[in-house]
């Protein structure tokens, strides 16, 4: 049964603050996101800048990489290296994040650990390797509740090194999950970050960019979708109903094991590659299957036509020797003991939160998970200095930058998270290590059965789960929530990886 909570109803009115832009007066208009193949060595120019976007009937200002948002859909190849050029053009700092890449730590784009961030007027090179196969994607580390919000994110399709890593398909597709909030009563402000006790949620959904868009199939395609979770804190119950998903691959790479699902779950940072087989004609929802109040994003229409026939089967399900072959070191890991703990937990200021306090620790949380903002005036009126979440490092004590782990290349580090359900606010976390590779080893105890490499996880409240951290790429990095006005408000930590 739900848990009830009160409606939390300011007894002070709050301040606005100074607001970034919302004038779209002489913006470009937003396009279509361009795909482009980068070959070994290639070199790329990317351009931050302002642009507008017409949702419902209101324009809207938006940030964009080349115009777009998302910004253009990267192919490259596994193996391969490419220079991204990045010009920013906004009005703030800016930086580029290459998340989940193995890359080297000075074009990982985090002020104060990788680089300085790049001014308003001026270009970073960002030389990019791309070692693993798979669904990467790229975004700001300056301000990222207001800047990937506003539209600075894109995808890298890291395609495999073996062609026949992957099952043979029609087409594949990028399936881009995010969603804004439309109010202007609730801008984004120039000197703190709002929304930090849940995230900013937004009202409108948005598939590749654009609201309720229309796909395309052919009845008898079997197409590969890539999907990737860009929302500054909501959690997608990903389903098409009517049509037969297999999850084939996860952030970094494919599944030991295919495998049949009704829907697949989504935090901000995850990323899932996904195979369907239309078999019907008509039209095919792509739907938020959350608990509560299920929505629709967007919808594929299967019309008639001549497909190729595919060699393999799409209605079996296979083992994947090669991932599971690559996989294989690192799950006579799993029962290895904890090497690290982490709890998850915040702090408030009361005294700056002119709230009713009385019912804080209930939640709308289903399973661990607040999939809608059931406390609306309560999260506006939190910041980034009345809120503070926190990791903590249960061996030592160190709380968030204080923390400041020394790994050694080469090591597995069994890493236990444990979301504490008795904090004042307990809800997810999607936990996000760069520059490194982990496994799921556990949840709740329960020991994975089917690995895939990743770079973020899902910790639900009131859940543990552990991960085993490969140390495989030496520099000073960072780990933190992907829930944007979580990180904003401290909730991350330092780790280095040494030869």
């Amino acid at each position: 049964m739900e848990a009830q909570h009160g409606s939390h109803t300011p007894t002070t009115p709050t301040q606005p603050g100074k607001a970034f832009p919302s004038d779209v007066t002489g913006l470009n208009q937003i396009t279509t996101p361009v795909e482009v193949s980068l070959d070994d060595g290639d070199t790329y120019l990317l351009e931050a800048k302002a642009a507008k976007q017409k949702i419902g009937e209101q324009w809207i200002r938006r940030l964009a990489y080349n115009g777009s948002v998302p910004g253009p859909i990267f192919r490259v190849k596994q193996g391969s290296s490419a220079t991204i050029t990045l010009k920013n053009s906004t009005e703030l700092p800016t930086t580029l994040h290459p998340h989940g890449l193995r890359v080297e730590p000075q074009f990982d784009g985090v002020p104060g650990i990788s680089q300085n961030p790049i001014q308003p007027g001026q270009s970073f090179n960002y030389e990019l390797q791309f070692p693993d196969a798979g669904i990467f994607w790229y975004h700001p580390h300056v301000r990222e509740d207001y800047a990937q919000e506003a539209g600075l994110y894109g995808i890298f399709i890291v395609e495999p090194k073996n062609p026949d890593s992957y099952n043979p398909v029609h087409r594949e597709l990028p399936l881009i999950l995010d969603d804004v909030l439309i109010d202007p009563k609730q801008p984004f402000q120039t000197e703190k970050v709002t929304h930090t006790l849940m995230g900013r949620f937004g009202n409108v959904n948005l598939v590749n960019g654009l609201v309720g868009p229309t796909l395309s199939a052919t009845k008898g395609e079997t197409l590969r979708f890539f999907a990737l979770n860009t929302s500054s804190t909501r959690v997608f119950a990903l389903a098409v109903p009517g049509v037969k998903m297999k999850l084939v691959g996860g952030d970094n790479g494919l599944y030991e094991n295919e495998q049949w699902l009704d829907r697949v779950i989504l935090a901000p940072g995850e990323r899932a590659i996904l195979e369907m087989q239309f078999l019907q004609t008509g039209l095919f929802a792509i739907r938020n299957a959350k608990p509560k109040n299920p929505v629709t994003m967007a919808q594929i229409e299967v019309k008639d036509g001549a497909v190729e026939t595919l060699p393999v089967e799409f209605s079996k399900l296979h083992k994947n020797r090669e991932a599971a072959q690559e996989l294989s070191a690192i799950r006579q890991q799993l029962t290895r003991a904890v090497d690290r703990k982490l709890k998850l937990t915040l702090t408030m200021d009361h005294s700056k939160l002119p709230m009713d306090h009385s019912s804080m620790g209930s939640t709308g949380a289903i399973g661990g998970i607040e999939w809608d903002d059931e406390m609306p005036a309560m999260n506006m009126a939190s910041d980034n200095k009345n809120v503070v979440w926190k990791f903590v490092d249960e061996q030592t004590a160190k709380e968030n930058m204080s923390i400041n782990w020394a790994l050694k290349q080469g090591q597995y580090t069994r890493i236990s998270i444990f979301n504490d359900p008795k904090s004042m606010h307990p809800m997810q976390h999607p936990i996000h290590f760069h520059g490194q590779r982990f496994v799921v080893a556990s949840v709740d105890g329960a020991q994975a059965a089917n690995l895939v490499w990743k770079d973020t996880a899902l910790v639900p409240a009131g859940s543990r789960v552990d991960l085993i951290l490969e140390s495989s790429n030496p520099g000073n990095w960072m780990a933190h929530c992907h829930i944007s006005e979580h990180m904003e408000a401290n909730m991350m930590f330092k780790f280095s990886v040494t030869p």
